[in-house]
């Protein structure tokens, strides 16, 4: 075997090996549509609210920040078709965030967005406001609880009182807030704060590969960049100009605070919580974290109310959800393969109407591009029958040729051309299968249709191993999950080399690469082994028609003669 071959076998081999851990993290794709911004609005304090107004007249003055002893700590629940939020009094913050129509991870009970952990840093909950820090722990009154809305109120000082509304839509996977701060004195009055846009967000699978802190920056042009901070790139704070959103994500779901106005936000900071929930400068990869909004100063003129208008989305990263919320669309990227990502998600999502199983529309798309692909499989299939026959005649050459490898090869390629063979055809059919082998590895891992999709039998999650059991023991490389598909493909793959036409016994470099070649079968088994069984189900399937083809073409081309 010649050296250019012996390294194009190894490149591929490392590439293989090194695209799912390394290289896919990085075909990242960072753009989209800018947010539709409703400026912020400094009200005449005749204008407010007759109920906010008597809320807010009716609190006692304080002088501290320190949590009100007189106020009992009180839960709320506000809920609409989808979501159910729990709301605690102690810094008007998000305590649970249950999606009515989705399973946790486990699909063992109700999806909880937030985890369950005893901490103070809760979404929602303002802090450090008007220099005075751990504003979260204080604890408001609730003045009004409707059906679809909730007024917390409370008193910063003498000079100032804080009311925030909380409102949800009946159909939407979102909440609307407004935060309304009064000036009660004959002096204008510069205030900041800062808000938790996000904090312990569930997780899907392993934290360090499967949360991340998360904004979007208008870049102009209506696009929007997504920056993206995985847990151990924390604490981490960015005061890009422009900010649009901010919150924490994991594979399908997120947790978003978007201001009516991207002129509010300063900077976005984000910090590990460890697992008793409290704030750490440790760059654990296992950490939760928080994700805080700094607004920017803003006056309030005396006797007015300045009023911030927020809107908190919880729920899942699926396509016809994120399009009603502008910008967040982006959150969805499917990196290099978008375009044919969403191809092939609009095909399986076609047949699953018609059929509503992923794992046979999988079987469906992977018989369709094989038929596609047909003419150039035959076309490489006869080009390798051919090579067969014209073995004789190549041996011939390299003897009479062996002595001048430039004039060797200048007559090897004369005679591939005299007798229409192509060596490189027998890798076209591999190459146009790639992009679609990766697009639909994208698809998978991060469409949320194939989230707990199941096939058949043992197969309950396509987006997932197919894990049957797990071992007590665990094995180098694999691990204790006993996945059974990469198994059976290994198997499938040993068959089709089986029924491969083989080189000649004459050519000595022939053999050594097909020696090498049969390596590869035991390597994809490695590289597909944790990865989603609908991928393994795709390559199986290919693989199972391509022996199917191979038997069908050998017997057309059996007549051919040189």
């Amino acid at each position: 075997m010649d050296k250019k071959a012996i390294i194009a076998v190894a490149i591929c081999g490392v590439t293989m090996i090194l695209y799912y851990p390394f290289i896919l993290p990085l075909l990242s794709s960072k753009t989209a549509k800018v947010a539709e911004e409703i400026p912020e609005e400094i009200v005449p304090q005749k204008s407010r609210e007759a109920k906010t107004a008597e809320a807010t007249r009716s609190l006692p003055d304080q002088k501290t920040i320190e949590p009100q002893k007189d106020v009992p700590t009180q839960e709320v629940v506000l809920e609409n078709e989808f979501v159910r939020t729990v709301w605690t009094n102690e810094g008007a913050a998000l305590k649970s965030i249950q999606l009515k129509h989705f399973k946790d991870a486990g699909a063992k009970k109700i999806l909880d967005l937030l985890e369950d952990v005893n901490t103070e840093y809760r979404p929602l909950a303002i802090d450090a406001i008007l220099q005075q820090p751990d504003f979260f722990r204080q604890r408001y009154q609730i003045v009004e609880q409707g059906k679809d809305t909730i007024i917390f109120s409370t008193k910063l000082n003498k000079e100032m009182n804080l009311v925030k509304t909380v409102t949800m839509p009946s159909d939407k996977y979102h909440i609307s807030m407004e935060v309304a701060l009064e000036n009660t004195t004959d002096a204008e009055t510069a205030a900041s704060y800062s808000i938790i846009a996000s904090s312990l967000i569930t997780h899907e699978g392993v934290p360090a590969t499967d949360i991340a802190a998360v904004l979007g920056v208008d870049m102009g042009n209506k696009r929007t960049k997504l920056l993206k901070m995985a847990p151990k790139e924390l604490p981490s704070k960015n005061e890009s100009v422009g900010i649009v959103w901010a919150g924490s994500t994991n594979k399908y779901f997120s947790t978003i605070l978007q201001p009516a106005s991207s002129d509010m936000i300063a900077s976005v900071n984000a910090q590990a919580l460890n697992a008793e929930g409290v704030l750490t400068n440790e760059k654990a990869e296992l950490a939760d974290f928080m994700v805080m909004i700094q607004t920017n100063k803003f006056r309030i003129p005396p006797h007015e109310t300045a009023r911030h208008r927020y809107i908190y989305f919880m729920g899942p990263k699926k396509e016809q959800i994120l399009k009603q919320y502008e910008t967040l669309d982006v959150l969805l990227d499917y990196g290099w393969f978008t375009v044919i990502s969403k191809m092939l998600l609009a095909f399986l999502n076609a047949v699953y109407r018609v059929i509503p199983n992923y794992g046979i529309s999988i079987i469906l798309l992977t018989i369709i591009i094989k038929a596609i692909l047909f003419p150039l499989t035959r076309k490489s299939q006869v080009s390798m029958f051919r090579m067969q026959q014209l073995q004789p005649m190549i041996n011939q050459l390299k003897e009479k040729y062996k002595h001048d490898k430039q004039k060797m090869g200048k007559e090897q390629m004369l005679l591939f051309k005299k007798y229409g063979v192509n060596p490189m055809s027998g890798c076209l059919p591999m190459l146009l299968q790639l992009p679609v082998f990766f697009a639909l590895f994208r698809t998978l891992q991060l469409s949320f249709e194939m989230r707990q999709a199941p096939f058949m039998f043992w197969i309950n999650d396509l987006s997932a191993p197919d894990t049957l059991l797990t071992l007590p023991f665990t094995i180098p490389f694999i691990g204790s999950a006993l996945n059974i598909l990469p198994l059976i493909m290994t198997g499938v793959s040993f068959v089709q080399m089986k029924v491969t036409p083989k080189a000649p016994a004459t050519d000595p470099q022939a053999q050594a690469q097909q020696k090498m070649m049969s390596f590869m079968p035991i390597m994809f088994a490695f590289i597909l082994y944790h990865m989603p069984s609908g991928l393994t189900i795709y390559w199986t399937t290919s693989t199972i028609f391509s022996i199917i083809e191979g038997i069908v073409i050998r017997k057309t081309i059996k007549k051919i003669r040189t």
